[in-house]
């Protein structure tokens, strides 16, 4: 009986979509300080979405897909700047001359597999959770000098890893039965994010 109890939930179904940020670009690529401030980073928010199944009441599993967009942009003029930029990213310049701008632009796609740990009863409007994932993760990265596209060694560090992970503490709350708000803080993907959460 205690077991049937538990297995019952109201709402098994979880969609949740978010924004998130804030972008990291200048951790995951630091240069020497005198070059440091000559380096432009620009990263959109992230746009995200999950949907997941609850169990039972302390339990739920789920499927995430974030998407972030990210761009250094870089005036070259001194072979010392360039030099940095061949030692961290391997550059292939065939015939072109190695000053100029420099524009890498990252699209970043990640697909994680979640386990929630869902602290409060389902019935309530209020949903507190913690969470654990691991899944895949691209940047399909794309190097420009003046607009064309340039070969290099993909040296770009943690972001290029295949590898994706999430930890984070949620909390949703629901207006009705169904659609509410929710908020995250986490590592691995955004480290704020919120949206609109809905149950079924």
């Amino acid at each position: 009986m205690a077991f049937s109890s538990l297995s019952q939930v109201q709402y098994p179904f979880r969609v949740q979509v978010y924004t998130g940020g804030p972008s990291l670009l200048k951790l995951a690529f630091k240069f020497s300080g005198q070059f440091q401030d000559k380096v432009t980073y620009d990263g959109q928010p992230g746009l995200g979405a999950e949907l997941g199944y609850r169990f039972n009441r302390w339990f739920s599993a789920g499927l995430d897909f974030n998407y972030r967009y990210g761009q250094l942009d870089m005036d070259v003029t001194e072979s010392e700047f360039f030099q940095e930029l061949d030692e961290k990213w391997g550059i292939d310049l065939g015939v072109y001359d190695p000053f100029g701008h420099y524009t890498m632009k990252i699209p970043r796609y990640r697909f994680t597999l979640l386990g929630n740990v869902h602290l409060l009863q389902e019935e309530i409007p209020s949903d507190l959770y913690v969470s654990m994932g691991i899944g895949y993760n691209y940047a399909a990265a794309r190097l420009y000098l003046d607009g064309k596209e340039i070969k290099y060694e993909e040296k770009l560090g943690t972001i290029s890893l295949p590898v994706a992970y999430r930890m984070s503490l949620g909390y949703g709350y629901h207006f009705g039965n169904v659609i509410g708000l929710f908020g995250e803080v986490g590592l691995g993907g955004p480290l704020f994010s919120a949206g609109i959460t809905a149950r079924f």
